[in-house]
């Protein structure tokens, strides 16, 4: 019977347990917290709220603890440290500090690091929040979706982002790229339709808009509309950055369509001694490619001396890069994105120099070294060494990711180029081999006879202009306006080996 009696009062007091902490518990925790707020010292209720969350009679009150720590840091004007002690409450207990998320965006927004609550949205989609945070949520949740390769689920839940939401045409922006890395590129058309014509209307920078203009012609292109690709990569102005990119995926699309001439004009651009250092080995190969099917052998073997000329150096120069430390990667592009010198050559530098996802990374790391600053001169208080030390390894997680991101970029160009280069001495061949062919077959005819004919273009000026040939330089006003037109130098079917 006494055994009894026990086993009921343990059940009794396991219930109590699962009903939650009790009030006189909770008053008890946050004692010391309350007493410091009643006196105005903020200092000493940010040390309390430590001691709670340090003490482990009281991890149930964790995520309470962590949200109020926030609200102190928020109001000493060291938005970075709430930041992360918002992060760390939805990560305690989502269910119970979830009403505070919106809090935690408009912090991120300050800070310029919205990645550090990607993992958390995530994770606790299900919050009750209002819509309007609701809606910033689902963007961040799909962009860690998309960021792991979840791309139906990121597809998913963009759908939750409202058209008032301020990342509207980022969330349309980033749907059409997740559709077409489902290889749903006819489907990706309409949402990145709309992330241009609602980016337009919202006044977003022509940084926005071309990126989202060149993600839609690769879709078009995909998608097998071959003369729309091009006409989207074609609204790619002369004076953006990302230009010359525009141009040799446009060169792609007139090579598709069988437009050697079309294709041979762009790719001038890029063998231009403007654009020597930058990183363009598969433009070369693709005017190699349009050379060797109009039978321009003599032409083709040219090329390929020079892109060793020209590669070879830049895949000595990767090497050297892909060997730094991600540390290093990173605050090299950090270097020259403000300005300064680096030791990376420009075929790295140009990779990121228009990107947001670095700029955001460098912006937070800026944002955490500035706060960093200011905790230093509070270092005697015990919350600020606890935030600096958050601060830190904040800094230092973006810093690693970001610079492994770098590393990883720099080495698949040098593996890219090491495949390349080691492939030309057997392209050469297959050169030599083709143009001996050609005049083997004119040597019994006579003649070398003439193929079928491909795109010829009746080049008019147009208002305001004026056309000359081409003397042999370059020179910067020419750049992109280069017309070339040219016969094929053999029949279709030499390349195709039949006699």
């Amino acid at each position: 019977m006494r055994t009894g009696l026990l086993l009921i009062a343990s059940m009794c007091s396991a219930l109590a347990f699962a009903e939650g902490p009790t009030m006189e518990e909770r008053s008890i925790a946050f004692l010391g917290v309350n007493a410091a707020n009643a006196e105005g010292n903020k200092s000493g209720a940010a040390n309390a709220l430590l001691d709670v969350i340090d003490d482990p009679q009281w991890d149930m009150f964790d995520g309470e603890a962590y949200a109020r720590l926030a609200v102190l840091l928020g109001g000493l004007d060291l938005p970075y440290s709430a930041l992360v002690a918002y992060t760390k409450a939805l990560d305690a207990d989502p269910d119970g500090v979830g009403s505070e998320a919106g809090k935690a965006v408009g912090l991120a927004d300050t800070v310029g690091d919205h990645a550090i609550l990607e993992p958390v949205f995530a994770s606790n989609f299900g919050l009750a929040v209002d819509d309007a945070t609701r809606s910033r949520m689902a963007y961040l949740a799909a962009r860690e979706n998309h960021r792991k390769g979840q791309y139906a689920t990121a597809s998913a839940i963009l759908k939750l982002v409202t058209s008032s939401d301020p990342y509207y045409p980022e969330a349309k922006a980033l749907e059409g790229v997740v559709l077409s890395l489902q290889k749903r590129h006819g489907d990706a058309l309409i949402p990145l339709q709309i992330a241009l014509a609602v980016g337009d209307r919202s006044q977003r920078g022509d940084v926005f808009k071309n990126v989202v203009t060149m993600n839609l012609a690769r879709a078009y292109y995909a998608a097998g509309n071959f003369p729309q690709a091009a006409h989207y990569w074609g609204r790619i102005g002369r004076d953006d950055p990302k230009w010359l990119d525009a141009q040799f995926e446009k060169a792609w699309a007139y090579f598709r369509m069988e437009d050697m001439n079309g294709t041979l004009s762009l790719l001038q651009n890029h063998v231009s001694p403007y654009f020597a250092d930058r990183y363009y080995p598969e433009a070369a190969m693709l005017r190699l490619y349009a050379l060797f099917l109009l039978c321009k052998f003599p032409e083709a073997s040219t090329q390929l001396d020079a892109f060793k000329k020209q590669y070879q150096p830049q895949h000595q120069a990767l090497s050297i890069a892909a060997a730094q430390s991600p540390a290093e990667a990173f605050n090299e592009i950090r270097l020259h994105l403000e300005g300064n010198k680096t030791t990376l050559p420009p075929t790295v530098t140009a990779a990121f120099e228009n990107e947001d996802r670095i700029k955001d990374s460098v912006g937070a790391v800026l944002s955490a070294e500035e706060e960093i600053a200011r905790l230093r001169n509070v270092s005697a208080n015990a919350f600020a060494q606890t935030a600096m030390t958050w601060i830190e390894d904040r800094r230092n997680t973006l810093i690693e990711a970001e610079g492994q991101r770098v590393i990883k970029r720099i080495s698949a160009m040098e593996a890219e180029l090491s495949t390349l280069l080691a492939n030309a001495d057997v392209t050469k061949l297959d050169l030599l081999q083709m143009e001996s062919r050609l005049y083997e077959r004119a040597s019994f005819t006579g003649t070398i006879p003439g193929g079928k004919r491909r795109v010829m273009r009746k080049v008019k000026a147009k208002a305001g202009e004026r056309l000359w040939d081409w003397q042999g330089e370059y020179w910067a006003d020419e750049v992109g306006y280069f017309r070339i037109n040219t016969k094929p130098d053999c029949p279709e079917n030499l390349i195709s080996g039949e006699q």
